[in-house]
């Protein structure tokens, strides 16, 4: 099968929430007020109380606490609330599959890693809004989900990566296409925006591009995030193409610091996110 075919498969089972749909048609609608959408968002508790610990996390780095969804909605924006629900909404919807042929753990931490540390990058390179860049990160990998649903046995077998054969390579081999090819046909049935599809289903490719910071960005964060996770099999060095730094005027230190950012909050925002992961920390 083809990768759309395996995102066709699991399109009505990765169903968003409907809090999530009703929030969206309102966040994308030119006449609702700001009190319209925290009232839809404040009829689901789980959602609330997530955007809340979210807002109030020090990824925002607020002088002050966010007690409430309408003052987040002012504070942040509908663009960073609309991306912060996004990704609740992703997590709630990945939740209600078996995931026991693969590293549950390891999914998830990666897939938060590069979504802080894309982050972090796209504040250094002043590209806004930077929660964009956090979406594009945290569902860079979604495509395992999918392919897990659809085959659990391939699912397991592509994580049989080593120092030699890299993670994509592995997929493209026992699949004939990517996780990211995948997940982006994925993301194309949630309809979600092309500035954040588009990173993804481009996040393997050596194209570089200095005016697409986006791809650049996503390229060079989930690869900071798998050495992150995997200091044992990858480097750095022998994961990042240099020239993508050199792109997006970044240094060494502004890429040690992304990783720290992501080693220093991660634990945070996966309990937010996957409480029944953080749990076994």
């Amino acid at each position: 099968m083809k990768a759309l075919q395996y995102a066709q498969n699991v399109a009505d089972l990765f169903a968003l929430p409907e809090g999530y749909l009703h929030a969206k048609q309102l966040m994308d609608s030119d006449t609702a007020s700001l009190d319209e959408v925290a009232d839809v968002i404040m009829l689901d508790p789980v959602l609330t109380s997530k955007l809340l610990k979210l807002a109030n996390s020090a990824i925002y780095n607020l002088p002050y606490q966010v007690e409430s969804v309408s003052k987040a909605l002012l504070i942040l924006g509908k663009t960073q609330v609309y991306n912060l629900i996004l990704s609740i909404g992703i997590s709630s919807a990945c939740s209600k599959i078996d995931t026991s042929a693969i590293d549950l753990e390891r999914f998830w931490e990666q897939s938060i890693n590069a979504a802080l540390i894309a982050r972090f990058l796209a504040q250094c390179c002043l590209l806004k809004p930077t929660d964009r860049y956090y979406v594009a990160g945290l569902l860079h990998n979604i495509g395992e989900l999918v392919v897990l649903q659809n085959n659990p046995v391939q699912a397991q077998n592509c994580q049989n990566y080593t120092a030699s054969e890299r993670p994509w390579q592995v997929q493209q081999r026992e699949l004939a296409f990517t996780y990211a090819d995948c997940g982006a046909e994925l993301l194309h049935l949630w309809q979600l925006p092309d500035s954040i599809v588009e990173p993804i289903a481009l996040q393997h490719s050596h194209n570089f591009v200095q005016k697409n910071k986006a791809q650049l960005v996503t390229y060079l964060a989930t690869r900071l995030a798998l050495a992150n996770q995997h200091p044992e099999i990858y480097s750095i060095k022998e994961l990042v193409d240099p020239f993508v730094l050199e792109l997006l005027q970044l240094s060494q230190q502004d890429v040690l610091r992304a990783i720290d950012f992501c080693n220093t909050e991660g634990l945070f925002i996966l309990s937010v996110l996957n409480p029944r992961i953080s749990t076994i920390y």
